[in-house]
């Protein structure tokens, strides 16, 4: 009687830790990407032969869905399959003179994250994520205007960034998990080797050459189904 109440005891602390196990869950997420000079997502200039060159970083956004595997009562191994849009202009000052163009760059990334999560109160809970982001660049890249034009070449297929989050998740028991919080992606390499060329009035070609960092600033808006 005695081993058979332990057994029963045991299976139901077994239980009890399965039950407190983060759940294995699917959901979806949109994330606003936000220039940011805290970050050093900033402008680059490029001063050649008394022409000024900017590459400019703009507001752009990544779509995705997520899969959250379970791995304890307080972590969780995470993936997700996003599609990104970035934007930048680049632009050409000479004299009094200026001109811009824009590049939209369109890309697939997929994390491997993992997660820590910290219960603040009875549905609020607080997630630290650390992990790496496999981004897939389809294809080299090239825009132009009358007077200037820039030709961006992907460095490789695919580019690997670090990634920092934090964020506050709200569970409820039948209408799901709301989680918010930024993002960081810090990436190894930069994306493209870009040449820029422009062209004056006196038909001349000044050109100048940088290199298109990878590095974005986000805020996570995130659902995950019960």
């Amino acid at each position: 009687m005695i081993v058979l109440a332990l057994l029963m005891c045991s299976t139901s602390q077994g239980q009890d830790v399965v039950r407190k196990k983060e759940k294995s869950a699917f959901g979806f997420q949109i994330k606003p990407i936000i220039p940011s000079g805290v970050f050093r997502i900033v402008t680059s200039e490029i001063l050649q032969d008394n022409v000024l060159f900017k590459v400019e970083p703009q507001t752009g956004y990544s779509l995705g869905a997520t899969i959250r595997f379970g791995i304890s009562r307080r972590f969780a191994v995470q993936t997700d399959i996003n599609y990104i849009k970035r934007n930048f202009t680049f632009s050409v000052t000479d004299s009094s003179f200026y001109s811009e163009i824009d590049l939209r760059i369109v890309s697939y990334e997929i994390p491997i994250l993992a997660t820590h999560f910290v219960r603040l109160s009875q549905n609020l809970y607080m997630g630290q994520t650390l992990g790496l982001s496999f981004q897939f660049l389809p294809t080299n890249l090239y825009s132009k205007n009358e007077y200037i034009n820039q030709l961006s070449l992907k460095r490789w297929f695919m580019s690997t960034s670090f990634v920092a989050n934090v964020g506050f998740e709200w569970r409820t028991e039948n209408s799901g998990y709301f989680y918010i919080g930024p993002t960081y992606h810090m990436y190894f390499n930069h994306m493209f080797n870009t040449k820029i060329e422009y062209k004056n009035a006196l038909q001349e070609t000044k050109t100048a050459y940088t290199k298109l960092e990878g590095n974005y600033f986000g805020i996570i808006g995130r659902y995950v189904f019960n």
